[in-house]
């Protein structure tokens, strides 16, 4: 090449304006179809967040976003329920063919109809042309083209890996539909798989807590309520394990009572027992009072833990709970009286002593009891059989502590293993009224009789009745 020529170089042909500006509008439409997609399955997500509960919304989000999506399309969600397939929700462009199509539900879930097929075999289906699929589907292609509809693509929709529906867009023009609608349509199942599985896991866990629930209040009546409350909150452990705590105990037993049981029928004297405890038990939770035990027609309570107000108020409060169970008890003996349900007193006897004991969990490791034992608690069980029925039997700790406003009467001191010397005890009086100045309720024992009159309500006729009974014993 000689010097100062210049290499030629080819010309570049532009496109022509036409072509270009389709290629602009294939892209603007490529782009609106992603947009549509995207806002479409936003939206369907949405309605899965806040619909939890239920999947209904969801499915007829989807069958929106789908008609969206397919303008022309009719869109509609078939649900198993049984050997029965039924409409979830259905979206088309024209109201008379929604409701033609919805017509034909429910229908027999079978093999041999498209929804069967992608139901009970879990597979994807795309028919471009539903007419030449009547020989495999000779019981669902006929309603298809009945209605119109010459083409169908169906997916699966699942629940827990179960197949429990499909969502169907049927065209009246025949054609497969294109790959990406395909993929949009598989992800709106996707998202009708997510609400029914967050419906049925929904479901197990209300299942669960009922369960939990149920059996928690059982569990709360066979246990004391502080226990049961300590536990829940997962602040008392079920270890082998104890700890020193001052406490006032309380035992308790009806007097005389294997007696009671030879004169009443089982049923009589369970309706009896019952109605004593239950009345006793509101009492104890009244004053927070720690259940220990029932044995039989006999209770062990005491005060001072898992919470104390403190050895005074314990031990007031204790005393307090005792007088207003012997009132309680008396009510009803009258009651059962009157009733005739029992023709002989029906009196407790309660022991209250005040002292540290070892408290915890005792027994093995597969099963063990939260209890208070010692020697205290030994003093309270004997100061309980030590007791007058009807009457309320103090150790002198206790005594010491409620002195301030209980009345008492000092009684014999009673020996009791594992102390050295006799224990003073101290048997409260007036326990029928919290102010004897002001009672109405005269209540005398002593050795041999027990006697409790309420002046407002005894007759003139009692009145005679009580005068000649002392008299005769006179005699």
């Amino acid at each position: 090449m000689s010097k100062g020529q210049r290499t030629s170089q080819p010309d570049v042909v532009p496109d022509p304006p036409n072509k270009t500006a389709d290629a602009l509008e294939a892209l603007e439409i490529q782009l609106k179809e992603a947009l549509d997609r995207q806002v479409a399955t936003a939206k369907i997500l949405d309605v899965v967040n806040s619909s939890i509960r239920d999947p209904q919304p969801v499915f007829n989000s989807i069958v929106e976003a789908g008609q969206m999506l397919f303008p022309k399309s009719t869109v509609s969600i078939g649900l198993r329920e049984g050997d029965t397939l039924v409409l979830g929700a259905i979206s088309g462009p024209e109201p008379t063919g929604v409701e033609a199509w919805r017509g034909r539900f429910p229908a027999p879930l079978h093999p041999e109809t498209i929804h069967g097929h992608v139901i009970l075999a879990g597979e994807a289906i795309d028919l471009p042309d539903v007419a030449t699929a009547q020989d495999q589907f000779r019981m669902g292609a006929g309603n298809f083209l009945a209605s119109g509809f010459r083409a169908v693509t169906m997916v699966p929709i699942s629940q827990g890996g179960q197949t429990v529906g499909a969502l169907a867009v049927l065209r009246h023009s025949i054609g497969k539909l294109q790959k990406e609608q395909f993929d949009i349509l598989k992800t709106f199942a996707a998202q009708a798989n997510i609400a029914l599985d967050n419906l049925h896991l929904l479901n197990q866990m209300r299942e669960a807590n009922e369960t939990l629930e149920n059996v928690s209040e059982q569990l709360a009546k066979y246990m004391p309520p502080q226990l049961y409350k300590s536990i829940i909150a997962g602040n008392q452990q079920a270890a082998i394990e104890s700890r020193r705590r001052k406490l006032t105990i309380f035992f308790s037993d009806i007097a005389d009572f294997s007696e009671i049981t030879d004169q009443l029928e089982a049923e009589e004297l369970t309706s009896l027992l019952n109605e004593y405890l239950s009345a006793m038990s509101k009492i104890a939770m009244k004053h927070g009072a720690y259940f220990d035990k029932f044995i039989g027609d006999a209770m062990m309570l005491f005060f001072g833990e898992p919470e104390s107000l403190g050895a005074k108020a314990d031990a007031s409060a204790c005393v307090q709970m005792a007088i207003d169970m012997q009132v309680r008890l008396n009510d009803l003996q009258t009651g059962w009286q009157r009733k005739g349900l029992i023709d002989r007193p029906f009196l407790a006897r309660i022991g209250i002593n005040t002292g540290y004991c070892t408290i915890g969990n005792f027994g093995s490791d597969d099963r063990m009891d939260y209890t208070a034992i010692g020697r205290e608690v030994n003093l309270a069980a004997r100061l309980e059989g030590e007791c007058d029925p009807g009457g309320i039997l103090l150790a002198a700790e206790t005594y010491s502590l409620v002195k301030d406003w209980l009345a008492v009467e000092e009684r014999e001191p009673v020996h009791v293993k594992g102390f050295k010397n006799p224990v003073r005890t101290y048997a409260a009086t007036a326990i029928y009224a919290a102010d004897p100045r002001e009672s109405r309720i005269i209540h005398e024992e002593d050795e041999g009789y027990s006697l409790t009159v309420d002046q407002d309500r005894i007759s003139s006729q009692a009145i005679r009745r009580l005068r000649s009974i002392i008299s005769d014993l006179g005699d």
